[in-house]
């Protein structure tokens, strides 16, 4: 059966409060267009998938809708996941932020999967931050009173020095939306349109052929040239080399960052052969 998966975009237009710090971004960009941004290309990535989307917010921005209303739209549709979309402030035109992931359940499965949906997008976007906490359970309306498992994201902070200038270009918006159908696609195992009802193709975490991407590397934590060497993988630097090429890890030299990031999508399993 097809899946069903609730987008909301985070607030409205007009919401009091909710934009860019001026004295950064002259513009005061809203928060609504940032949300809606990403989750416009969340929709149209999953449009290549056997799903069904509801957006549970406007997508006009025009009205912001009241938080019982859009936990009411998924549960009443039944959804299967809920993704809020948001942008976060707090640090005062201060440096730091990144990226934030909001649960609300006791199971120990939630944890791991919102950790799941950080690291999916944090791996595209590289917005970790500085946050103490990449993952925090909390009440928030939307994902506390939702039937489904409910997540609420902020991807950045709009009073930050170093995340607004990111937050506010289009690869950044792009790179977002493509974690969060990562996630999407790992979680519900969502297939290909044009493979939905059929056996014979094998979908990965991204929606791709599985014999261009190796296998996720599931053990414990551990460095990037274990982990590989434990899937069976040359992790000599030469190849480790060629490997981020093919991720598009511009100019590889074998430092923490660029490891983890490797790390990262290897155990997503969207890590792709060289």
């Amino acid at each position: 059966m097809s899946k069903i998966i609730a987008i909301d975009a985070g607030h409205g237009m007009k919401t009091a409060g909710k934009r860019c710090l001026k004295s950064i971004d002259p513009a005061e960009t809203r928060e609504w267009w940032l949300n809606d941004r990403i989750a416009v290309q969340v929709q149209e990535l999953l449009t290549a998938y056997d799903c069904t989307m509801i957006r549970v917010d406007d997508p006009t921005g025009v009205k912001d809708i009241s938080l019982s209303a859009r936990v009411k739209a998924a549960n009443s549709a039944n959804a299967d996941i809920y993704i809020s979309i948001h942008h976060n402030a707090g640090v005062k035109g201060g440096s730091g932020g990144g990226t934030v992931v909001y649960y609300c359940s006791s199971k120990d499965e939630r944890r791991v999967q919102a950790m799941h949906l950080y690291d999916s997008v944090t791996v595209r976007t590289g917005l970790f931050g500085n946050r103490s906490s990449k993952v925090i359970k909390y009440g928030w309306y939307v994902v506390k009173h939702t039937t489904m498992p409910a997540f609420l994201i902020e991807n950045g902070f709009m009073d930050s020095r170093t995340d607004v200038p990111l937050i506010l270009s289009a690869a950044h918006a792009t790179r977002t939306a493509q974690g969060i159908v990562d996630f999407l696609v790992a979680v519900l195992g969502l297939k290909n349109a044009s493979q939905a009802g059929t056996s014979s193709a094998v979908t990965s975490t991204s929606g791709q052929n599985t014999d261009t991407l190796y296998p996720a590397y599931t053990g414990p934590k551990t460095t990037l040239s274990a982990a590989m060497t434990a899937l069976g993988i040359d992790a000599s630097y030469t190849h480790r080399k060629l490997i981020a090429k093919a991720n598009n890890i511009t100019g590889y030299i074998g430092t923490a960052a660029q490891n983890t990031q490797m790390y990262n999508l290897l155990a997503a399993g969207i890590l792709k052969k060289e």
